[in-house]
């Protein structure tokens, strides 16, 4: 089979490996679609993550696909099911699971190798993480249930809700679901972006304003805004977020910034003004399962997040379209010439 592993920083390469067999309790699927992300991008730029294994790694995290085999003792799908995941699946006994923070678990189990004609998903996240699409739901489209799980638990961290005042630093896919996402909630929500398509993206979405000032983005809400989510991942973001949010509100890191750098805050005015900081990183299966379904629903439009379609052998083109912020995401198809 035709699958992408990643051997350093900028290394990514196209190798005929011979097809995965499953395991006990383990699933291979048939890829039908993968997605880019933006996680991809930094894992390609900088060659590893806290998530990815020793190099050469498999690499895409984001698949949709037909059960092609099943391992020993797997009775939850069958071959020839549709399904998707979530990349990963706690252990469910350690201090943090069994205090529901399960993207905190100390024995996680991570899903990698959607870029592939196939691929093994672990025999956890099988029990925990894998779901049947929904019939007439297109592959590319159940593969968005991932990123959107991120969003949604990130929005369920910041408490939003009906009239809570939501700005969102970055247009990219994600911050375009966070800002979505905030929005079905009944909030009040600003996205800024530099870019004139992506904030046109925005008001497509249903977000109540758009700007390419983030100062121009908290006097819109008088005080500030009572919950700022960064996503953009860069230190200047991080640190600019603090300053637009109100006295008393809260700041949402969810832009993961380069390995090794650090953000300065005016300690004055998070003190004195008792702002709350705080990261949120990956989803839980509930997270999952919410999201394929505002998908199903149309509650989420898919095709606004995915910008086109590339064969696999163009993966490394779909990075770099990415970042030259030329589309939001790309669906890979492992099938195409």
């Amino acid at each position: 089979m035709l699958a992408a592993r990643l051997h350093g920083p900028g290394d990514l390469r196209l190798e005929d490996l011979p097809c995965p067999k499953p395991g006990p309790g383990e699933v291979v699927l048939r890829v039908e679609r993968a997605l880019t992300c933006t996680t991809d991008l930094k894992i390609f730029r900088q060659g590893s993550h806290p998530a990815l294994g020793p190099l050469p790694s498999p690499f895409g995290h984001e698949v949709a696909g037909v059960v092609a085999a099943v391992g020993e003792g797997v009775e939850s799908v069958a071959v020839g099911q549709r399904v998707t995941l979530g990349n990963s699946a706690p252990c469910g006994r350690c201090g943090y699971c069994r205090q529901a923070r399960f993207s905190l678990c100390t024995d996680i189990v991570f899903f990698f190798g959607a870029f592939a004609q196939y691929a093994r998903v672990p025999a956890r996240v099988v029990e925990l993480n894998l779901y049947p699409i929904p019939a007439g739901l297109p592959a590319a489209h159940a593969a968005l249930v991932e990123p959107l799980a991120c969003a949604l638990r990130a929005v369920d961290l910041a408490g939003v809700g009906a009239g809570t005042g939501v700005l969102v630093l970055g247009g990219g896919a994600l911050g375009l679901m966070l800002a979505r996402v905030a929005r079905l909630r009944g909030a009040r929500v600003g996205v800024v972006d530099w870019h004139p398509e992506r904030l046109a993206v925005a008001r497509r979405l249903g977000t109540d304003f758009t700007l390419s000032s983030a100062d121009l983005g908290s006097q819109a809400f008088g005080e500030g805004p009572d919950v700022v989510f960064e996503a953009v991942g860069r230190p200047e973001a991080w640190e600019e977020a603090v300053q637009l949010v109100r006295p008393g509100g809260l700041v949402v890191f969810f832009g993961g910034c380069p390995p090794g750098t650090r953000a300065c805050f005016d300690t004055g005015r998070v003190h004195y003004k008792e702002l709350a900081l705080r990261g949120a990183f990956h989803h839980h299966p509930t997270h999952v399962r919410q999201a394929l379904g505002l998908i199903a629903s149309g509650a989420i439009p898919p095709e606004i997040f995915i910008s086109g379609e590339v064969p696999l052998r163009r993966l490394t083109e779909a990075l770099e379209l990415m970042a030259a912020r030329r589309g939001l995401k790309y669906a890979v198809n492992p099938w195409a010439e």
